[in-house]
């Protein structure tokens, strides 16, 4: 099995499964702007690289091209490929249309999935841009599963969330 078909494989089986498995956030929990070069190599933009850097080595393979020629169609696919996801994603982030990290849930409100105890984080579900979001979160404030809650800012990664009525007042 050539390193080709090794990627398309590799990759194109985690794009899917990022595709239909439903949204949960950047693994690299990176929230950089286009000057940030670490951006570029964010878990989606890799993973996008990988599968269209294999799905081009072996369509080149197929057309009968082999060597340099296969190693170069498979590069600049996969690097242009790469470097579409990274801007997308690094654009809809700036127009708030993905969430870019913990940090921009402050303010949004979500309900309780697991109830956060002293010695371990709960679940919430925010939604944010019309999508569900399930986060890690602490909270001084005793919760039950199905309680509001808002998020007030984040701790180590984690949300810190307190119980909410609806007030427009905290």
């Amino acid at each position: 099995m050539d390193i080709y078909l090794v990627c398309l494989i590799v990759g194109g089986g985690l794009l899917a499964v990022s595709l239909f498995g439903g949204h949960h956030g950047d693994a690299a929990g990176h929230d950089g702007d286009l000057h940030d070069v670490a951006s570029w190599f964010s878990l989606r933009a890799l993973v996008s690289f990988a599968a269209f850097f294999g799905l081009a080595g072996v369509l080149a393979g197929l057309l009968g091209l082999g060597g340099a020629g296969r190693l170069v169609v498979a590069l600049v696919t996969g690097l242009g490929v790469g470097a579409f996801t990274a801007l997308a994603f690094s654009v809809a982030r700036t127009r708030g249309e993905v969430s870019g990290g913990a940090g921009r849930l402050a303010g949004r409100t979500g309900k309780v999935i697991v109830p956060p105890a002293p010695a371990r984080p709960g679940k919430v579900a925010v939604t944010v841009a019309g999508q569900i979001e399930h986060a890690l979160a602490h909270s001084d404030d005793a919760l039950r599963p199905g309680d509001a809650v808002i998020v007030i800012g984040t701790r180590g990664g984690v949300l810190d969330v307190k119980a909410w009525d609806g007030r427009e007042g905290l």
